[in-house]
């Protein structure tokens, strides 16, 4: 199994110290603030939301399209249920290996030794993984970073 740039549960990006019950407040704002915005302020959010996950100027504007025809409340529930869905608990019953590819910038303006210990920690019930940092790019490391991501995914595929 490869796992792209994320976490078993996304919230400890936000708080390290997460819990399903915590993040559900932050969670329901969210989705709650994402359904009463107007389209402009839609569209302003997925420009400044690619920026930051997108490093590639390229290919933000197809991305920021992308995001702004996509179906609002389908969208907003998914964040929902991606900030509030823990599984953690989950990752000891995996019994396939997994590779973690994740992205690493120092525009993140934290050291990569923070983030690669965030991603081990979390994913440190999983009793066979293996993970592959992908520097000089941003969470979309297959349109930043293609020959390093399509390299990673050929090795983990023949391993």
């Amino acid at each position: 199994m490869m796992i792209v740039d994320a976490l078993p549960f996304y919230t400890l990006m936000i708080d390290p110290a997460a819990t399903t019950e915590t993040a559900a407040r932050q969670a329901t704002a969210m989705r709650d603030w994402l359904l009463v915005q107007s389209p402009e302020q839609i569209k302003e959010f997925q420009k400044t939301s690619i920026t930051r996950l997108a490093k590639t100027k390229a290919v933000r504007p197809a991305l920021v399209t992308a995001g702004i025809n996509s179906d609002r409340k389908t969208v907003a529930d998914a964040v929902y249920e991606l900030m509030t869905t823990d599984l953690r608990p989950e990752l000891a019953r995996i019994k396939a290996p997994i590779e973690i590819v994740y992205a690493y910038d120092a525009l993140f303006g934290v050291p990569a030794a923070r983030v690669d210990a965030m991603y081990r920690q979390a994913y440190a019930s999983a009793p066979d993984v293996h993970f592959t940092r992908i520097d000089d790019s941003f969470h979309f490391v297959m349109l930043d970073q293609p020959e390093r991501f399509s390299s990673a995914v050929e090795l983990f595929l023949n391993h």
